[in-house]
């Protein structure tokens, strides 16, 4: 008898759950708003020598980043049409450039030292 009533409650517990379980609502599918972004990249370089220059900080819209060894850099995210870059590098003057995005994809910068 305590076997039947037993394996009975499990019974409505796993009925129970399989009814709540089924009611609760689908979850809404997501939706993303893709603004048209652009990748920016360049390479780096010295005026005179045109040797790369490594660890030279670019910085647009917000966002920093570094060049590798080679002078390469890449920015991505970057929505489209005009955009200011800063970039500089120690012992080296700083250099501002408007680039519009719409037709500029890879850059050659050139920096002049001190």
């Amino acid at each position: 008898m305590k076997k039947v009533l037993f394996l009975s409650v499990i019974a409505l517990l796993f009925i129970s759950m399989n009814v709540s379980a089924s009611k609760s609502p689908a979850p809404a599918p997501k939706v993303e708003v893709q603004n048209q972004t652009t990748v920016l990249k360049g390479l780096i370089s010295d005026n005179l020598t045109n040797e790369t220059l490594a660890g030279a900080v670019v910085t647009a819209n917000g966002q920093k980043v570094y060049s590798d060894l080679d002078g390469n850099f890449s920015i991505n995210n970057l929505c489209e049409g005009k955009c200011q870059l800063k970039i500089s590098l120690i012992s080296y003057e700083d250099q501002v450039l408007e680039v519009d995005l719409q037709s500029a994809k890879t850059l050659e910068i050139k920096l002049q030292q001190r």
